[in-house]
């Protein structure tokens, strides 16, 4: 049978423990993400990045301005995120002393394609365009090329540079 049609006396003796994803939050994936890390530094340059970050892209992801392909949980934006971040902050890119600012550009290239690389282009509006318009003025202190979209540019390893496709 289905844990649904379940009595509270069974679901009690099965030990069955359901916890709602919305209930949870984020926090407890990222503390996971972040412990994972090995570097003491880095453990403390990504907590302070996804305290500055997520919170306002999930505000606006939550806000509906930008329509998506297909709905996406905001779990799933984090896990992207956390996935992306594990891939780019290797030894070779992020060794032990590499300063902070450094991180930061790592994750706002991973920010970028977990909370806008899903939106959707019509006929009348392109939302990577109108997420890339916003990104640039919401965190102003990152400095994308003006030619084209935040979408347009990846994150040189050698330079630390926004180079185009």
């Amino acid at each position: 049978g289905h844990v649904k049609a379940a009595t509270p006396a069974t679901v009690s003796r099965a030990g069955i423990l359901y916890v709602n994803p919305s209930d949870l939050g984020w926090n407890p994936y990222v503390a996971s993400c972040i412990e994972g890390r090995e570097v003491q530094s880095e453990k403390a340059n990504l907590g302070i990045l996804f305290d500055k970050y997520v919170p306002i892209l999930l505000d606006v992801q939550r806000s509906g301005r930008f329509k998506k392909i297909t709905p996406v949980q905001e779990v799933s934006m984090i896990q992207t995120l956390c996935y992306l971040l594990e891939t780019l902050l290797t030894p070779q890119n992020t060794p032990p002393d590499t300063p902070k600012d450094v991180y930061e550009l790592y994750f706002v290239f991973a920010a970028i394609w977990a909370f806008g690389g899903f939106l959707f282009q019509d006929q009348l509006v392109d939302y990577r365009v109108e997420f890339s318009k916003w990104w640039v003025t919401e965190f102003k202190h990152i400095k994308f090329p003006s030619q084209g979209t935040i979408f347009d540019y990846f994150l040189d390893h050698e330079t630390r540079k926004w180079l185009p496709w």
